[in-house]
């Protein structure tokens, strides 16, 4: 057996501390992915629903060295994906 010192950047989603550095960053990523998610279709209640009263960035963590177009993208495919995923409320008919 050998033993390896190799360090790996992280390549999944970033831990709180490692997050985003300033509030203001946290809130640009945030309203890219708002911004993003109604202009494909998402009403804004349905977000509110979605987040539960998280911030966006708490809700979908921002991954590690990740743009803020590509984050907006990808926030708002899982946000869609936990869209769709909710379980549909019967309504009584008449």
């Amino acid at each position: 057996m050998s033993f390896h010192t190799t360090a790996f950047e992280p390549a999944g989603p970033a831990g709180p501390a490692l997050l985003l550095g300033s509030r203001e960053a946290r809130r640009s990523y945030g309203r890219a992915a708002v911004a993003a998610a109604i202009e494909n279709g998402l009403l804004p209640d349905e977000l509110s629903a979605l987040l539960a009263g998280r911030r966006v960035v708490e809700a979908f963590p921002v991954a590690w060295r990740e743009s803020e177009s590509d984050y907006a993208d990808r926030a708002v495919a899982e946000m869609m994906v936990a869209y769709l995923s909710q379980p549909i409320l019967s309504q009584p008919i008449g």
